[in-house]
Protein backbone atom coordinates (compact mmCIF):
# COMPACT_ATOMS: atom_id res chain seq x y z
CA UNK A 1 0.00 0.00 0.00
CA UNK A 2 1.39 3.41 -0.96
CA UNK A 3 1.05 6.49 1.24
CA UNK A 4 2.24 9.05 -1.28
CA UNK A 5 1.97 8.86 -5.06
CA UNK A 6 3.91 10.98 -7.54
CA UNK A 7 2.65 10.90 -11.12
CA UNK A 8 4.46 12.50 -14.07
CA UNK A 9 5.80 15.21 -11.75
CA UNK A 10 7.87 18.00 -13.29
CA UNK A 11 9.65 20.32 -10.85
CA UNK A 12 11.50 23.58 -11.34
CA UNK A 13 11.85 27.29 -10.64
CA UNK A 14 10.69 30.39 -12.51
CA UNK A 15 9.01 28.36 -15.26
CA UNK A 16 12.27 26.47 -15.88
CA UNK A 17 12.00 22.69 -15.42
CA UNK A 18 14.78 21.16 -13.32
CA UNK A 19 13.73 17.52 -13.19
CA UNK A 20 10.95 15.27 -14.42
CA UNK A 21 8.61 13.84 -15.37
CA UNK A 22 8.91 11.44 -12.43
CA UNK A 23 6.50 8.76 -11.27
CA UNK A 24 6.90 6.70 -8.11
CA UNK A 25 4.96 5.54 -5.06
CA UNK A 26 6.12 5.83 -1.45
CA UNK A 27 5.22 2.65 0.45
CA UNK A 28 3.51 3.07 3.81
CA UNK A 29 5.55 2.31 6.92
CA UNK A 30 8.91 2.11 5.12
CA UNK A 31 12.06 4.15 4.61
CA UNK A 32 12.33 5.45 1.07
CA UNK A 33 15.54 7.21 0.03
CA UNK A 34 16.03 9.63 -2.86
CA UNK A 35 19.56 9.41 -4.19
CA UNK A 36 21.40 11.08 -7.01
CA UNK A 37 24.25 13.49 -7.83
CA UNK A 38 24.39 16.99 -6.38
CA UNK A 39 22.23 19.47 -8.26
CA UNK A 40 20.01 16.85 -9.89
CA UNK A 41 16.88 18.18 -8.17
CA UNK A 42 16.29 16.00 -5.11
CA UNK A 43 15.58 18.96 -2.82
CA UNK A 44 13.45 20.55 -5.56
CA UNK A 45 11.32 17.38 -5.62
CA UNK A 46 11.04 17.59 -1.82
CA UNK A 47 9.92 21.22 -1.96
CA UNK A 48 7.31 20.35 -4.56
CA UNK A 49 5.94 17.42 -2.56
CA UNK A 50 5.83 19.68 0.50
CA UNK A 51 3.81 22.26 -1.44
CA UNK A 52 6.55 24.92 -1.22
CA UNK A 53 6.85 24.89 -5.01
CA UNK A 54 4.01 24.46 -7.48
CA UNK A 55 4.46 21.46 -9.78
CA UNK A 56 5.14 22.40 -13.38
CA UNK A 57 3.39 19.22 -14.44
CA UNK A 58 1.89 16.09 -12.98
CA UNK A 59 0.54 15.66 -9.47
CA UNK A 60 1.24 14.47 -5.95
CA UNK A 61 -1.37 12.63 -3.88
CA UNK A 62 -1.44 11.50 -0.26
CA UNK A 63 -3.77 8.57 0.37
CA UNK A 64 -5.48 9.42 -2.93
CA UNK A 65 -5.97 13.13 -2.13
CA UNK A 66 -4.10 15.78 -4.19
CA UNK A 67 -1.85 17.87 -1.97
CA UNK A 68 -3.39 21.12 -3.24
CA UNK A 69 -6.70 20.09 -1.66
CA UNK A 70 -5.28 19.97 1.87
CA UNK A 71 -5.86 22.87 4.22
CA UNK A 72 -2.47 24.08 5.53
CA UNK A 73 -2.96 22.75 9.06
CA UNK A 74 -4.30 19.42 7.81
CA UNK A 75 -1.26 19.10 5.56
CA UNK A 76 1.06 19.87 8.51
CA UNK A 77 -0.68 17.14 10.50
CA UNK A 78 0.06 14.73 7.64
CA UNK A 79 3.67 15.49 6.69
CA UNK A 80 6.47 16.76 8.93
CA UNK A 81 9.72 18.08 7.50
CA UNK A 82 13.25 17.82 8.91
CA UNK A 83 15.54 20.30 7.11
CA UNK A 84 19.19 19.62 6.34
CA UNK A 85 20.51 22.55 8.37
CA UNK A 86 18.70 24.60 10.96
CA UNK A 87 20.07 27.32 13.23
CA UNK A 88 17.42 29.51 14.90
CA UNK A 89 18.15 33.26 15.12
CA UNK A 90 17.55 33.25 18.88
CA UNK A 91 18.93 30.90 21.58
CA UNK A 92 15.75 28.94 22.28
CA UNK A 93 15.90 26.04 24.69
CA UNK A 94 15.54 22.56 23.22
CA UNK A 95 12.15 22.27 24.96
CA UNK A 96 10.89 25.39 23.17
CA UNK A 97 12.27 24.32 19.78
CA UNK A 98 10.59 20.93 19.99
CA UNK A 99 7.23 22.26 21.18
CA UNK A 100 7.09 24.44 18.02
CA UNK A 101 6.05 21.22 16.30
CA UNK A 102 2.68 21.56 18.03
CA UNK A 103 1.72 24.63 15.94
CA UNK A 104 -0.55 22.67 13.52
CA UNK A 105 -2.60 21.56 16.53
CA UNK A 106 -2.98 25.02 18.10
CA UNK A 107 -5.38 27.85 17.37
CA UNK A 108 -3.95 31.15 16.19
CA UNK A 109 -2.25 33.26 18.88
CA UNK A 110 -2.60 30.47 21.47
CA UNK A 111 0.45 29.47 23.47
CA UNK A 112 1.32 25.79 23.96
CA UNK A 113 -0.25 24.14 26.98
CA UNK A 114 1.44 21.83 29.42
CA UNK A 115 -0.05 18.91 27.46
CA UNK A 116 1.81 20.17 24.36
CA UNK A 117 5.06 20.36 26.30
CA UNK A 118 4.41 16.85 27.58
CA UNK A 119 4.07 15.57 23.99
CA UNK A 120 7.30 17.36 23.06
CA UNK A 121 9.17 15.79 25.96
CA UNK A 122 7.79 12.34 25.06
CA UNK A 123 9.45 12.65 21.64
CA UNK A 124 12.77 13.65 23.20
CA UNK A 125 12.47 10.61 25.44
CA UNK A 126 11.68 8.39 22.45
CA UNK A 127 14.90 9.54 20.78
CA UNK A 128 16.90 9.19 23.99
CA UNK A 129 17.81 12.87 24.36
CA UNK A 130 15.74 14.05 27.35
CA UNK A 131 18.95 15.31 28.95
CA UNK A 132 19.00 18.08 26.33
CA UNK A 133 15.60 19.54 27.25
CA UNK A 134 16.89 22.62 29.07
CA UNK A 135 19.95 23.21 26.87
CA UNK A 136 20.41 26.12 24.49
CA UNK A 137 19.71 24.70 21.02
CA UNK A 138 22.44 26.80 19.40
CA UNK A 139 25.08 25.20 21.64
CA UNK A 140 24.33 21.58 20.66
CA UNK A 141 26.54 19.37 18.53
CA UNK A 142 25.45 18.58 14.98
CA UNK A 143 24.15 15.13 15.92
CA UNK A 144 22.25 16.43 18.93
CA UNK A 145 20.73 19.24 16.87
CA UNK A 146 19.56 16.80 14.21
CA UNK A 147 17.86 14.56 16.79
CA UNK A 148 16.14 17.63 18.26
CA UNK A 149 14.82 18.55 14.80
CA UNK A 150 13.50 15.00 14.37
CA UNK A 151 11.83 15.30 17.79
CA UNK A 152 10.22 18.57 16.66
CA UNK A 153 8.87 16.81 13.56
CA UNK A 154 7.52 13.95 15.67
CA UNK A 155 5.76 16.48 17.90
CA UNK A 156 3.60 17.38 14.88
CA UNK A 157 2.21 13.82 15.18
CA UNK A 158 2.24 13.44 11.40
CA UNK A 159 2.50 9.90 9.96
CA UNK A 160 4.90 10.94 7.16
CA UNK A 161 8.38 12.31 7.87
CA UNK A 162 10.43 13.96 5.11
CA UNK A 163 14.13 14.40 5.89
CA UNK A 164 16.59 16.31 3.70
CA UNK A 165 20.01 14.67 4.17
CA UNK A 166 19.57 14.10 7.92
CA UNK A 167 23.19 12.94 8.33
CA UNK A 168 24.85 15.74 6.35
CA UNK A 169 27.99 17.17 8.01
CA UNK A 170 27.91 14.59 10.83
CA UNK A 171 30.82 12.42 11.85
CA UNK A 172 30.53 8.64 11.51
CA UNK A 173 29.35 8.06 15.09
CA UNK A 174 26.59 10.65 14.85
CA UNK A 175 25.58 9.36 11.40
CA UNK A 176 24.99 5.92 12.90
CA UNK A 177 23.12 7.40 15.87
CA UNK A 178 20.73 9.35 13.65
CA UNK A 179 20.21 6.46 11.20
CA UNK A 180 19.48 4.04 14.05
CA UNK A 181 16.83 6.41 15.39
CA UNK A 182 15.29 6.78 11.92
CA UNK A 183 15.08 2.98 11.65
CA UNK A 184 13.43 2.89 15.07
CA UNK A 185 10.78 5.33 13.82
CA UNK A 186 10.14 3.15 10.76
CA UNK A 187 9.60 0.20 13.08
CA UNK A 188 7.06 2.28 15.01
CA UNK A 189 5.03 2.71 11.81
CA UNK A 190 6.18 6.06 10.44
CA UNK A 191 6.58 6.50 6.69
CA UNK A 192 9.98 8.11 6.09
CA UNK A 193 11.17 9.79 2.90
CA UNK A 194 14.83 10.71 3.07
CA UNK A 195 17.32 12.38 0.75
CA UNK A 196 20.86 11.03 1.01
CA UNK A 197 24.10 11.68 -0.85
CA UNK A 198 25.58 8.41 0.42
CA UNK A 199 24.62 5.32 -1.59
CA UNK A 200 25.71 3.08 1.31
CA UNK A 201 23.09 4.70 3.53
CA UNK A 202 20.47 3.98 0.88
CA UNK A 203 21.70 0.41 0.49
CA UNK A 204 21.89 -0.42 4.19
CA UNK A 205 19.09 1.61 5.77
CA UNK A 206 16.24 1.93 3.27
CA UNK A 207 13.46 -0.33 2.03
CA UNK A 208 12.93 1.46 -1.30
CA UNK A 209 15.29 3.60 -3.37
CA UNK A 210 14.38 6.32 -5.86
CA UNK A 211 17.53 6.87 -7.95
CA UNK A 212 17.60 10.05 -10.03
CA UNK A 213 20.23 10.91 -12.65
CA UNK A 214 20.40 13.28 -15.59
CA UNK A 215 19.29 10.61 -18.04
CA UNK A 216 18.45 7.86 -15.59
CA UNK A 217 15.60 7.03 -13.21
CA UNK A 218 14.92 3.83 -11.28
CA UNK A 219 12.76 2.78 -8.32
CA UNK A 220 12.86 -0.42 -6.30
CA UNK A 221 14.54 -2.36 -3.49
CA UNK A 222 18.06 -1.07 -2.78
CA UNK A 223 19.70 -4.41 -3.59
CA UNK A 224 18.17 -4.34 -7.07
CA UNK A 225 18.50 -0.64 -7.87
CA UNK A 226 21.93 0.17 -6.47
CA UNK A 227 24.11 -2.03 -8.65
CA UNK A 228 27.27 -1.03 -10.46
CA UNK A 229 25.38 0.01 -13.58
CA UNK A 230 23.12 2.39 -11.62
CA UNK A 231 26.02 4.01 -9.78
CA UNK A 232 27.89 4.49 -13.07
CA UNK A 233 24.82 6.13 -14.61
CA UNK A 234 24.27 8.36 -11.58
CA UNK A 235 27.81 9.52 -10.98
Amino acid sequence: MSTLDVRDLVCGYDKTPIIGPLSFAIPSGEITTLIGPNGIGKTTVFKTVLGLLKPMGGEVEIEGKPINRFAPKDFARTIAYVPQNHVPPFPFTVRDVVVMGRNPHLNELVSPKESDYAIAEEQLELLGVTDLVGRDYTELSGGERQLVMIARALTQQAPILMMDEPTAHLDYGNELLVLEQITKLRDLGYTIIMITHNHMHALMWSDTVVAMGRDFFAVGPPGEVLDGNTLTQLY
